[in-house]
């Protein structure tokens, strides 16, 4: 496993960032354990050109639909204004790999914005996959602080059908007691867009089962009573995954 927070992860799945840190300021925001900043404009940011330099000598690497599923992002916020000209012309470039590609995000993707991605060379349904990450709609100001309304955020997934772009709702993670709350708003966002969704746990510094990230520092907090009610309520509208590969590797499989 390679040590470096702009990339690292295995032959399964290589995490990218072109900066580290988030301006948001999330209640649940695992960064802080990892000594990375939140709330404030971040300004590590690496040029696409050494990310992508460092992809090609990783020997985890593995190119082709087959191969290695590339995250982009997970130690920024990859759609917000400082980093979106990175995060297009990282997809752009990505695309000729033919990797499947997945990014989450906590922003608007507006089709202006999404129309520079080179789209003509989406070669597969599962080639680029988008995840709107949500924890809380009504409380969101809250746990969310810095982020844009969910309302606004869920707006992205017109994308969907007029770019035949897969797309799903990330509830990571499900908090406690709040999450729970928006069941009924989630599942009326399921019904509109004709979307499946994502549904994690938390991460947290107690050990227990090793999250994917942070290099052996995060884990899966396994003990929230409600995580398995969300689901099974979800299931009676779209299907349901636990972990957000689980849907690209079982799309390429399928097709």
């Amino acid at each position: 496993m390679m040590n470096n927070q702009y990339l690292y992860g295995d032959t399964k799945r290589l995490f990218l960032n072109t900066n580290l840190g988030c301006h948001a300021k999330c209640s649940y925001c695992y960064l802080p354990d990892i000594n990375m900043n939140i709330g404030a404009v971040p300004t590590n940011k690496i040029s696409v050109e050494n990310l992508l330099e460092s992809l090609s000598s990783n020997i985890d690497f593995k190119k082709g639909k087959c191969g290695t599923i590339l995250s982009i992002g997970c130690y920024s916020e990859c759609w917000n204004n400082i980093n979106k000209d990175d995060t297009i012309k990282l997809i752009n470039i990505l695309l000729e790999y033919q990797n499947p590609i997945q990014l989450a995000t906590k922003e608007f993707i507006n089709g202006n914005d999404f129309e520079k991605i080179n789209l003509k060379n989406l070669v597969y349904y599962n080639h680029l996959s988008i995840f709107v990450s949500s924890s809380t709609v009504t409380q969101f100001q809250r746990y969310e602080k810095g982020t844009i309304d969910p309302k606004i955020r869920f707006d992205s997934f017109k994308l969907k059908s007029k770019y035949n772009v897969p797309m799903y709702l990330y509830i990571k993670p499900v908090l406690e007691y709040i999450t729970i709350k928006d069941i009924d708003l989630y599942i009326r966002v399921i019904r509109q867009y004709n979307i499946n969704a994502i549904v994690g746990e938390l991460f947290t510094t107690k050990k227990g089962l090793l999250a994917p990230i942070a290099e052996g520092k995060l884990y899966y907090d396994n003990k929230n009573n409600d995580y398995s009610y969300i689901v099974n309520k979800f299931s009676l509208y779209c299907d349901v995954y636990k972990h957000s590969i689980e849907p690209i590797i079982r799309g390429i499989i399928n097709e």
